[in-house]
């Protein structure tokens, strides 16, 4: 059993709160986002024709002595087709948000490239798949549990999903923009319906001698700007701004080092994300292994939130000869 304590700072780093303010529900956002997006940008398929499977774990409130401690799972995978310029793929992500909302994201993806010249891509992509949201209030903790809206039982839906976004990209410099959850744009946001994601970002890359790079990362992210709130509530939208500075050595070892700040416009609860970012990783012949550890600093939920583990491991598979370790 969660003590009274627990359970009032629990509430106090619930990213939904029902009471007088409906709070758009993020999606699981990669701290190491530019090693897979496909869950958020279809088109982020490159022009390798090698199986690219990749597989991330998130660990939230890791420090806080739960007995069910909430963990979030992504796993994507994807081919690219020379003949057709084309590139499919399959994202799969199970997601908790906190202890109450579990969320479960299947899709397919699909990106059409275009070489704009030898050293410069322009890929298009739509994903389509199935959404299902779950919510258990009794393993939430209410601002009012007097609230007659609260539910009593537990809520559940799947619906029909749809994501389409483009990245254009050079040798130097990408840039890409992405919709998602589109069938739910202009919808009331609840509990279970995905508000729609506009994400935007941009990545560099900066050559330095002796085979060192440094490689700064720029990512926006609205949460709920294309919906309108329940009735009886007031929606808020979440703008999240993530940056980064990663550095590179020999393309295949890495340190950086980022920081994402959400921010709602509420007088009590302004601030819904406020992360420090430490990132370190390495590739060895087709394996890929990264650790991102999350740390709050904002002073608002400083005292309350956690900290949270991510460990990535990619493998990039030939297929056009053996694979060989």
């Amino acid at each position: 059993m969660i003590n009274a304590v627990m359970k009032k700072n629990l509430f106090l780093v619930a990213f939904l709160l029902l009471g007088t303010t409906l709070f758009a529900q993020s999606d699981f956002t990669l701290s190491e986002q530019m090693f897979s997006r496909i869950n958020q940008n279809p088109s982020a398929i490159g022009n390798n024709e090698n199986v690219q499977l990749f597989t991330s774990t998130r660990l939230q409130w890791a420090s806080q002595g739960l007995a069910v401690t909430p963990t979030s799972a992504l796993l994507n995978g994807h081919y690219y087709i020379e003949k057709a310029k084309s590139g499919v793929g399959l994202s799969f992500v199970y997601d908790e948000l906190g202890l109450a909302n579990q969320t479960i994201n299947a899709k397919l993806c699909y990106a059409y490239n275009l070489d704009l010249r030898e050293d410069m891509l322009l890929s298009l992509g739509l994903s389509l798949g199935v959404i299902n949201k779950r919510f258990d209030p009794a393993r939430h903790t209410w601002k009012d549990p007097s609230d007659p809206l609260i539910p009593q039982e537990v809520i559940q839906t799947t619906n029909f999903d749809l994501d389409f976004g483009f990245e254009w990209s050079w040798k130097y410099l990408l840039v890409g923009f992405s919709m998602t959850h589109m069938p739910n744009i202009s919808k009331e946001v609840s509990t279970v319906v995905a508000p729609a994601h506009i994400y935007a970002y941009v990545r560099g890359n900066v050559p330095l001698p002796k085979q060192f790079s440094l490689v700064p990362a720029f990512a926006f992210t609205n949460v709920g700007a294309l919906n309108k709130p329940a009735e009886g509530y007031k929606l808020e939208n979440d703008n999240i701004l993530n940056f980064s500075l990663t550095a590179m050595y020999q393309g295949k070892y890495w340190f950086g080092i980022g920081y994402r700040g959400g921010y709602t416009g509420l007088k009590d609860y302004p601030f819904s994300s406020d992360m420090l970012s430490f990132m370190i990783g390495a590739e060895w012949h087709w394996l890929r292994i990264g650790y991102c550890y999350d740390m709050s600093v904002g002073k608002n939920l400083r005292q309350y939130s956690s900290n949270t583990h991510e460990i990535i491991l990619s493998f990039n598979i030939p297929t056009k000869y053996p694979a060989k370790w």
